[in-house]
């Protein structure tokens, strides 16, 4: 057997704009599997088995594909092929569109992010700020966002470096975000967190959204349309008391890489 071949996960990732979610895949792989983690294409050609893991990218696996926990990023997508195996999926309504296909998906749910915190756990972050808003990277320059940084809002920055979003929604009392991640990520830390609308360049019309909400018993199903003239009183008063409901325990063990 290839040596380096043997020490080396190929996974494929959404690489063109990497917001937190897409850059932890690598992360996450190599320090799960101790193995070396590549990108790599798929339906290309390429007969390497690959994963396909955080991302609403899964209309991307092939049969070579091997899914742990991504998604769909709206309900008009389909796998072209039946991947080689899935051990878990985002939520149910990626798992429903699975099985409509006529393809067996297992009842296993996560987004692999959630797992984070048992790889960086960083302890004594002091809280400062009431609110972090985390926009879409392409809801970046919305003019919303704009007039609450003059106002010294915080704005958490959804591509800057892994530990440097985690530290910073860690320093915040609650999250209002547009970028599935920024809300995924502040529930893994525990942080309360709203779904906020900055304008339609987020594709998928909220699908991605519920899916997750769905995938841990969160009720969130619509978010709330923020526009130049929206008051924070607005977001604050659409955040209540919840606790996400998903066994991690069951998501950490079918993960295919697991040392």
């Amino acid at each position: 057997m290839n040596i380096e071949m043997d020490n080396t996960i190929y996974a494929r990732w959404y690489k063109h704009t990497p917001n937190w979610g897409d850059a932890l895949n690598k992360v996450m792989i190599e320090r799960i599997s101790g193995k070396t983690c590549q990108w790599v294409n798929t339906n290309d050609g390429n007969t390497q088995e690959k994963h396909i893991v955080l991302g609403s990218i899964l209309q991307w696996a092939d049969e070579h594909t091997i899914l742990w926990g991504p998604g769909f990023i709206g309900d008009d997508r389909r796998l072209s092929k039946k991947p080689k195996k899935i051990c878990a999926v985002r939520g149910p309504l990626t798992r429903e569109i699975i099985i409509n296909q006529g393809y067996d998906c297992p009842e296993v749910y996560g987004d692999p992010a959630l797992l984070y915190p048992r790889l960086y756990n960083p302890i004594g972050i002091v809280k400062k700020h009431k609110i972090g808003i985390i926009p879409h990277y392409i809801d970046a320059d919305n003019p919303w966002i704009k007039r609450l940084r003059r106002h010294g809002i915080k704005i958490i920055n959804i591509l800057d470096p892994i530990n440097k979003v985690v530290d910073e929604i860690l320093e915040c009392e609650m999250i209002a975000a547009s970028s599935l991640h920024g809300v995924i990520a502040a529930d893994a830390y525990g942080v309360p967190s709203t779904w906020i609308e900055l304008s339609d360049k987020v594709i998928g019309k909220g699908f991605k959204f519920r899916d997750y909400f769905m995938s841990v018993g969160r009720k969130d199903r619509e978010p709330l349309i923020v526009n130049e003239t929206t008051k924070l009183k607005e977001v604050y008063n659409k955040f209540y008391d919840y606790k996400i409901n998903i066994d991690l325990d069951k998501l950490w063990e079918v993960c295919p890489f697991r040392k």
